[in-house]
């Protein structure tokens, strides 16, 4: 869904988007001379191709329960995960364009000592059954292929439409190190359209493609769920994930889950990484990225007088949030050796008593911090946000995003969202603020390169200073260039999960009633990212983020007493939705704003204030069935 503005009012931000653009010289990430990556999808007068990665499973799709016990082996990761077992997957698409057959070529990284290659998805006996159970053939060093012509079970010729689901096994013959038996992700190819996001249906869980009204992510959205896994939904390779992304993907990942004092892996049956121990502090937040992003969710906040370790305390010097003298940009509890820089916990929490236009009564709370050591007198606080969809975010381009600008309020709707403008730090140019709580990064890579340096202490190319250490720059950065690729390859291809609740009543309703609220105007539903993006899985993507990655005034009761860049304390980057539905089984809790203080999706609507005030008074005066349909719709997300 897009905003509608008048002829009049949309001719403005036209002008005032390219005024922008040239005047304050905000130079856009990528434009039509960016070096690009291979396509993943390319149309042929002979064949539609595509290319896909996959990666091994322990095992198939629709295990969720055994005997009625938790059959916990699809999503997670298996021990030595990124050594010998990815795949590139081609599939030559003849019928596509007038000719027979379809072609499955795949390159593993190491010799199969059975090149299993299931299709067509039968699910009769075991939910792991085929109709055509094949051995593909050797066609070169590492590489198999297996032609198909007929569509099972009917037995008759391929035609355009019709679905074939795949799944490649990859038994290894000699594996360096690991087991050797590995099963495939369950693909849904649709004949001359592609690989698509699919559901079970009937009994069998059938494979069918997913309306697209459920792609929040285009085509980096994922299946449903069957096995009985909701922590690990948003570690999942994206859905169309590229084969030059799958290796740097999964090095991406081990980075992620590694420990830079010890080297240690989050995960047990995983070596430690020994080339990447001593690279923590001197000070610090936490020891690993997946320390602070736990399960690629969002955190949680600590207990009453708990340690704040997955939290980012940003502190500054004045309400502009320049550095603080001694503590830098951010406060780091932690310390490799010596006294620490400091702490803050949540000592109480503050409550406000409310009621609905209906007479129900509700309690907000908020946090109330205290400090030990140094005591910052500004200071924001922010906890770790999920992780899905960033680089989709990175692809929207710049003039997308301006073109939902308004900041003098012209539309004279009370809404009225201005874009962050930020220094890039490589290469000293102004960007258009996108990541963050208030869009205070222009670029995935300089927000995970700032992680690294101010929540672990670990130097990079980006940042090769520590935190609060305006001397020498460390040389070399303990982090090196590829280490940050890899990241950024990591966290920009993650996978989104695919929107629920599709037939549900009440979630329809809900859709309408947050509509109705203005709720849209800036929680904006359909983005489509630019054709410019270098890697292929975010270019020319239509996503249903619903943000419009602008700054909003959410007024006093979510201001805190520091701004960052353009923005105020007051002003916040409109939070994406995507995903936010499955936040209770990743997270295992319920948490929501930037500082946790929402314990339901409903008293974080309640907090909207400012430039939402009357979105949120549109939704205290709704009657208990349509707020909780506002609360299904967003739950279906």
């Amino acid at each position: 869904m897009t905003r509608n503005f008048s002829l009049p009012i949309l001719l403005a931000l036209t002008c005032s988007t390219v005024f922008s653009l040239e005047t304050v010289g905000i130079v856009p990430l990528f434009d039509s001379t960016t070096k690009l990556e291979p396509a993943t999808s390319v149309d042929t007068p002979a064949a539609l191709i595509t290319h896909i990665a996959d990666r091994a499973r322990d095992r198939h799709a629709r295990e969720d329960l055994v005997n009625g016990t938790p059959f916990r082996a699809y999503d997670h990761y298996l021990s030595w995960y990124w050594e010998e077992r990815t795949i590139a997957l081609e599939i030559v698409d003849r019928v596509a364009r007038g000719g027979a057959g379809i072609t499955f070529n795949y390159t593993t990284l190491t010799a199969l000592e059975a090149p299993e290659f299931r299709a067509f998805f039968r699910g009769g006996n075991t939910v792991a059954e085929y109709h055509g159970n094949y051995s593909a053939e050797l066609a070169g060093p590492n590489r198999y292929s297996w032609t198909l012509t007929s569509k099972l079970p009917e037995n008759r010729p391929l035609k355009t439409g019709d679905r074939i689901e795949i799944e490649v096994s990859q038994f290894l013959k000699a594996p360096l190190h690991g087991r050797k038996n590995y099963y495939g992700t369950a693909m849904l190819y649709v004949v001359g359209q592609g690989v698509v996001p699919w559901e079970g249906v009937g009994a069998s869980l059938d494979s069918s493609p997913l309306p697209e009204t459920a792609w929040l992510g285009g085509l980096t959205t994922l299946p449903y769920q069957y096995s009985n896994e909701p922590e690990h939904r948003f570690k999942q390779m994206a859905g169309n994930l590229s084969p030059v992304s799958a290796q740097p993907f999964l090095l991406g990942r081990r980075l992620h889950h590694t420990d830079f004092g010890s080297g240690v892996h989050s995960e047990p049956g995983n070596p430690a990484f020994e080339t990447q121990a001593g690279k923590l502090g001197p000070h610090f937040v936490e020891r690993s990225c997946i320390a602070c992003h736990v399960n690629n969710g969002r955190a949680l906040p600590p207990a009453v007088d708990g340690r704040m370790y997955q939290t980012v305390l940003k502190v500054g010097s004045d309400t502009a949030g320049a550095p603080h003298a001694t503590l830098g940009g951010a406060l780091q509890p932690q310390t490799i050796s010596g006294e620490a820089e400091g702490s803050a916990s949540i000592v109480s929490w503050s409550t406000t008593e409310g009621t609905y236009a209906d007479g129900t009564a509700y309690t907000l709370q908020k946090p109330v911090y205290a400090f030990k050591g140094a005591v910052p007198a500004h200071f924001s606080v922010r906890l770790t946000p999920p992780l899905v969809g960033l680089g989709l975010l990175e692809a929207v381009s710049e003039s997308t995003i301006m073109a939902l600008a308004d900041p003098d309020d012209a539309g004279q709707d009370g809404i009225s969202g201005r874009v962050q403008t930020v220094r890039d730090a490589e290469t000293g140019e102004r960007r258009l603020g996108r990541f963050g709580y208030k869009a205070g990064q222009p670029r995935l890579r300089q927000q995970i390169a700032h992680a690294l340096n101010s929540d672990m202490g670990v130097t990079n190319p980006v940042f090769p200073s520590p935190d609060g250490d305006r001397g020498t720059a460390a040389a070399p950065p303990e982090a090196a260039g590829a280490d940050l690729a890899a990241l950024t390859r990591y966290i920009a291809t993650l996978g989104v999960s695919a929107r629920r609740d599709l037939n549900n009543e009440a979630a329809l309703l809900g859709e309408q009633l947050f509509s109705r609220a203005q709720c849209v105007k800036c929680h904006v539903a359909m983005l489509t990212t630019s054709p410019h993006h270098p890697f292929a899985e975010l270019r020319s993507q239509t996503i249903r983020p619903y943000t419009d990655l602008l700054l909003h005034d959410m007024g006093p009761g979510l201001a805190d007493n520091m701004g960052e860049a353009d923005a105020a304390g007051s002003e916040w980057r409109t939070a994406p939705l995507w995903s936010i539905g499955l936040t209770a089984g990743v997270s295992g809790g319920e948490a929501y704003l930037h500082d946790g203080r929402a314990r339901s999706l409903a008293e974080a609507i309640l907090w909207h204030g400012g430039e939402a005030e009357a979105s949120k008074e549109a939704f205290r005066m709704m009657p208990a069935g349509d707020r909780a349909a506002l609360v299904q719709f967003l739950k279906s997300l």
